[in-house]
């Protein structure tokens, strides 16, 4: 081997060195641990929605009168609703919908609903109005159907709390890991966020889409993080 030979492989030898050593530097800089981190907080709603239809039905000689009495009853509905308090401005109603009935000869007859919401912020009052059937009864109110449902009313900042706390237990986790293994982590690389799942209290329910459950008052309100740390 010249000393021209030499030279070059002993250049050679010190940049694959150079090039080696840099990469492992690199390596060892880019490790990363990912855990899932989880947020959980059970609050209770402040929002109630009462959910009711008014209903009749008709033969086909009072087709034309179903509308009339759907609006007899709606008058019914409202007044009970004024005389306990419920603002107008809280009330919605729906347009008048209807199908016909059929039998073994054609048409039988007609029906005819109106749906009307409540929403309110006093869910004592609402729940207390639409369970009394005997105070709907007095004032010859029947209700075809009757559901209540609860909401939270500030989501957004629940939400963004969750986060954070998923977040901190992601990081909490990611630091016991490494602390098993003699590192420390140093940095957020990357987070991912799961959907959130707003069930009732101790269900296991989880959807891929999320979910919201509103018959519920109480609320447990669930998100994960997926996160990766750089660790030394």
């Amino acid at each position: 081997m010249n000393g021209k030979t030499a030279s070059i492989l002993a250049v050679g030898i010190i940049i694959a060195a150079f090039v080696w050593g840099a990469f492992f530097i690199s390596a060892r800089n880019e490790q990363s641990i990912r855990v899932v981190g989880q947020g959980v907080k059970t609050v209770t709603s402040d929002i109630i929605k009462w959910n009711m239809s008014i209903n009749r039905t008709t033969n086909v000689a009072y087709k034309s009168e179903g509308p009339s009495w759907i609006q007899e009853d709606l008058i019914k509905v409202k007044k009970y609703l004024a005389s306990n308090g419920i603002e107008e401005k809280d009330i919605l109603i729906e347009p008048v919908s209807s199908y016909a009935n059929y039998g073994n000869n054609g048409i039988t007859g007609y029906n005819f609903s109106q749906r009307v919401e409540v929403k309110s912020d006093d869910i004592e009052k609402i729940e207390k109005l639409a369970l009394d059937n005997k105070a709907l009864a007095k004032q010859d109110i029947y209700l075809e159907y009757s559901n209540l449902e609860y909401f939270v009313s500030n989501l957004a900042e629940l939400k963004a709390e969750m986060l954070a706390l998923a977040t901190a237990d992601a990081k909490a986790r990611a630091e016991e890991i490494a602390k098993s293994s003699g590192n420390k982590i140093c940095g957020l690389l990357s987070a991912k966020t799961g959907v959130f799942q707003i069930r009732k209290p101790l269900s296991m329910d989880i959807s891929d889409y999320g979910i919201y459950n509103t018959s519920s008052k109480e609320k447990e309100i669930a998100v994960t993080v997926n996160a990766t740390f750089k660790i030394k």
